[in-house]
């Protein structure tokens, strides 16, 4: 446990890379077979299209979203430059820690009006067992948002690298990075072609 945590900064973009890498060789292995015929062929890709096209994001939520991943992404490399501090035993400037919270604060604040924004048909989609590793993910990730902003605050309070909170908020930003790893990995091109390429689901 000790070395997992010492080395977290270094293991979750180790599992994001996996995660693109692992996108990208699916993406060049969904190819037709060799032995199909022209009309097969044909056929295969009009089935990808309606697939895709059903697999679309509404173009409100995909801005939301692209909104929001420059605030993330602050806020999860802001994180890990206080936990690089706190490995050495320093303290942190007010700078890093008012870094942290704005950006943390802004992009919790635009993803759950995002999720909010989504409806009730969606969020009951998401909570479908079968469901749960896609649609599902969203909602996992705002679920684990509310530890984490309930230990950062206490830890604003009462700060300090050894405390309970302070473990609390460093495991639970550890699973979060890792779960916004793999939903970034599913949804960020989707997101860019509603926003950009009119391949929008309806809103």
């Amino acid at each position: 446990m000790e070395f997992v945590l010492l080395h977290i900064p270094h293991i979750i973009p180790a599992f994001v890379a996996m995660g693109f890498l692992g996108r990208f060789a699916a993406i060049m292995a969904d190819q037709p077979p060799a032995e199909f015929s022209d009309a097969q062929i044909d056929e295969w890709r009009r089935v990808r299209i309606e697939r895709a096209r059903s697999r679309r994001v509404r173009r409100t939520s995909a801005r939301l979203g692209l909104l929001s991943l420059p605030l993330l992404v602050m806020a999860v490399t802001t994180g890990l430059w206080l936990y690089t501090i706190a490995l050495r035993d320093d303290r942190p400037s007010s700078l890093a820690i008012w870094l942290h919270v704005v950006s943390s604060t802004l992009a919790l604040a635009l993803v759950t009006y995002k999720v909010a924004e989504s409806g009730r048909a969606r969020l009951a989609r998401g909570l479908d067992p079968a469901r749960f590793l896609t649609d599902g993910l969203s909602l996992l990730l705002a679920a684990l948002a509310v530890p984490l902003l309930a230990t950062g605050v206490a830890l604003l309070f009462f700060p300090g690298s050894s405390s309970a909170t302070a473990y609390a908020h460093l495991v639970g930003s550890a699973w979060w990075m890792t779960l916004f790893g793999v939903h970034l990995v599913r949804y960020l091109g989707r997101a860019l072609d509603a926003t950009f390429r009119d391949r929008a689901a309806p809103d």
